[in-house]
């Protein structure tokens, strides 16, 4: 299966350098590229990089190698881990800024490039030290883009970029035992999860909150605010969402909506997915599923409606119709069962024998959303 995977990954990857036409046809068709799309897209990359980079899951260590190695390289571990996360990132954004260029043109890719560098710079260094008020560069870049800045303003930022730099830059603290082991129990959580397929269990961990779960209303609204931390990365994605439709307008505002409303809802309905999987959580609520799922659907809903709000105000079409097949397509994503990898009937896919079972348990709400949103357009 992986190496079918990749295999075609590889294909679409590639597609921007032998396809550009095609691509251009599809998504941008007879209309006009708008001008400084290139910077658009790439800002609102460069931004998700950062602020994905000052997350930090890099601090981590193995608790038998705290114990055990007695050489001190612990900061140098540390630190090839961010170097390696950083690498990632940035290379995802500069393989976007070149596909970008080819299928949407190269304007203003000089101060495009310099401001993407000036900005790497800047994750490199802030990563290194957790400060107040890191995430007000990638959110200006992010704002930048939405607005689609021209490419003279680029220099500025730029410049901007760098001081930043210079201000943030300086010796990384030595991190703890506590928080290396942190990081890396949540890292083989990930790993685990991806290799079951359970993308439910990477779903972002709830923080502490004060709130009394008495009844099936105040559970998801608590468990909405317990994850408030994914807050920026739903305003991420509501700059975004106006940007792609402005830049590839071929594809109905419908889509964007629905698509960014379902992946800024989702990590919101970690508390439903925990109750929904784990049988002794579920044991705390008396009420049944039924009104948990509808209640859930409800506050979703309302959450979904304020993302696209927010959306709308940054540019995107309104499409109302988009937030009840969001929402339903989360609660469907979350409150499925812990996932059952007995085996049964297989079906051939690309020469695979897939497991249907399996799959069906998968894509039960990302195939509902798909589905609602092709026949809302």
């Amino acid at each position: 299966m992986s190496g079918l995977a990749v295999f075609i990954g590889a294909g679409l990857l590639t597609l921007p350098f032998y396809r550009a036409e095609l691509l251009h046809e599809r998504f941008v068709g007879e209309h006009a590229v708008p001008a400084n799309a290139l910077t658009a897209v790439v800002l609102l990359a460069v931004a998700v990089a950062v602020v994905s980079l000052l997350r930090r899951d890099f601090v981590r260590l193995h608790p038998a190698r705290l114990t055990w190695d007695d050489t001190g390289d612990r900061d140098r571990i540390v630190h090839r881990a961010m170097v390696r996360a950083w690498a990632l990132r940035f290379g995802i954004v500069a393989y976007l800024f070149v596909a970008a260029g080819i299928v949407l043109g190269w304007s203003g890719w000089p101060a495009l490039l310099a401001t993407t560098v000036a900005a790497a710079l800047y994750a490199y260094a802030a990563a290194r030290r957790a400060r107040r008020g890191e995430h007000a560069v990638p959110f200006g870049l992010a704002a930048a883009g939405a607005a689609f800045v021209p490419s003279t303003w680029l220099w500025i930022i730029a410049g901007v970029l760098l001081a930043a730099t210079a201000a943030v830059w300086g010796p990384p603290p030595r991190p703890g035992r506590r928080e290396l082991v942190r990081g890396h129990l949540a890292h083989v959580a990930r790993a685990v999860a991806a290799s079951f397929g359970d993308v439910l269990s990477v779903l972002p961990r709830p923080r502490p909150t004060r709130g009394r779960l008495g009844t099936t209303l105040r559970f998801v609204v608590t468990g909405i605010a317990a994850r408030r931390g994914m807050v920026a990365a739903a305003v991420l994605i509501a700059l975004a969402a106006p940007v792609l439709h402005a830049v590839f307008p071929v594809v109905a505002p419908v889509w964007w909506a629905g698509l960014g409303a379902y992946f800024a809802v989702l990590p919101f309905a970690g508390g439903l997915a925990e109750v929904s999987t784990v049988a002794g959580l579920r044991r705390w609520l008396p009420q049944s599923d039924t009104e948990l799922w509808l209640t859930a659907v409800v506050v979703l809903m309302v959450v979904a409606g304020l993302w696209l709000a927010a959306a709308a105000l940054a540019g995107l079409p309104a499409a109302p119709a988009a937030i009840p097949v969001a929402a339903v397509a989360v609660a469907r994503t979350v409150s499925r069962p812990d996932l059952d990898y007995s085996p049964g009937p297989t079906a051939d896919l690309g020469g695979v024998a897939m497991p249907v079972n399996l799959v069906r348990q998968l894509v039960r709400g990302p195939f509902l959303l798909v589905m609602g949103l092709a026949a809302l357009s």
